[in-house]
């Protein structure tokens, strides 16, 4: 990336997932019927809002992934899974990943809790807030280290699904 751009990184929580005694381990938990439903139309609304990422990094977890890939296929790019985004993912975990895709103007990251919270405070400097499922926060980036971004949007899972809904392109 060239000196003076800035790459807009969204961090995505995945969506609602069975419960943790429904699978003999955790990595296999799957999201639930409303939880693809809800999923979908977070990534419909977030191609709705105009955020339309070159790049969508999903946690390997299965139910990171089940919501991530809908991400992609509603703006229709590449999907990777990456390891660094699994449970227990730090904020230089997080900007390390964001250094291997320097082309990517928009970078979308599906990950869990509580690393999403840390890393978006370390990065903005706006405090912890929690995600919901599926909510996604938009950080401006000049810089892929801690204070190096600016939140610029918050979006709660309501308002990913009404943006979709509004949009008429929820199928």
């Amino acid at each position: 990336m060239s000196h003076g751009a800035h790459q807009v990184l969204v961090l995505m929580r995945h969506g609602v997932a069975e419960d943790i005694d429904s699978r003999p381990t955790d990595d296999e938990r799957e999201l639930t019927a409303a939880g693809r439903a809800h999923a979908d139309l977070a990534a419909q609304g977030l191609v709705a809002l105009g955020i339309r990422p070159d790049v969508v990094v999903s946690s390997p977890l299965i139910r990171c992934h089940q919501t991530a890939e809908m991400v992609a296929r509603a703006a229709g790019c590449a999907l990777h899974d990456d390891p660094r985004l699994a449970p227990g993912m730090t904020t230089d975990d997080l900007l390390d990943l964001v250094i291997d895709f320097p082309d990517a103007r928009v970078i979308v990251a599906c990950s869990h809790q509580p690393g999403l919270t840390y890393a978006l405070s370390d990065i903005t400097g706006c405090g912890e807030i929690g995600f919901h499922r599926p909510q996604a926060a938009v950080i401006s980036l000049t810089s892929p280290r801690p204070g190096g971004g600016s939140l610029v949007a918050l979006l709660p899972p309501r308002v990913l699904r009404a943006a979709a809904q509004q949009s008429g392109s929820y199928r």
